[in-house]
């Protein structure tokens, strides 16, 4: 019985995007779009959020550019796999627990970037991210070149050994027990490196 069920929910959810009459239903009255645990599959594009996203445990697989989101997005346990560039987050940008395995050039982001437990792969050359940067848990071998962390940079857990010859952190880097065997050539560090 069980297993006639499952499919029908699969195939519910692929045909279930969200459109521009149903978001209202979602929208509070400071301008936050609260998805958490919805069926939704997609977000409209383009469009405009004047608040927060939350998109935490819902079945919303990606964001698709000419989306802006004037404050936070946060996606804890979702179905996100990809984000375009050419998308704004005025906030910070928090995936914990989703299944994006990467994160493309392109994309504006006023805050931290946090990518534990994702199965994040690569992050694009010169990244600029304008608070902390956590890795944790997450499958990424390498850091990018000119990396550069307005905040605290967290390894812990993740596959990276190496830093790459060019990296700034203006806050601490957190190892949670990684071995580093090869230091920058160039590092602007503010804080300590904690093992």
């Amino acid at each position: 019985m069980l297993g006639a069920v499952l499919p029908s929910l699969a195939v519910f959810a692929q045909t279930n995007p969200l459109d521009r009459y149903r978001i209202h239903d979602h929208i509070d009255s400071y301008g936050n779009l609260d998805l958490r645990l919805t069926h939704y599959t997609a977000i409209p594009s383009p469009f405009e959020v004047k608040g927060n996203l939350d998109l935490s445990k819902s079945l919303v697989t990606k964001i698709d550019k000419g989306v802006v989101i004037n404050g936070s997005l946060k996606a804890h346990n979702s179905a996100i796999v990809s984000v375009a560039p050419g998308v704004s987050i005025k906030g910070f940008a928090d995936f914990l627990g989703s299944p994006l395995t990467y994160w493309p050039a392109g994309i504006m982001v006023g805050g931290y970037l946090n990518f534990t437990d994702t199965q994040l792969k690569s992050l694009p050359p010169q990244l600029h991210v304008k608070g902390d940067l956590s890795i944790i848990r997450a499958p990424i071998t390498e850091l990018p070149n000119n990396l550069r962390v307005d905040g605290n940079l967290y390894l812990g857990g993740s596959s990276v050994n190496a830093f790459p010859q060019t990296l700034s952190v203006t806050g601490n880097i957190f190892l949670g027990g990684n071995q580093i065997g090869e230091w920058p050539e160039e590092l602007n560090l503010g804080g300590y490196v904690v093992q």
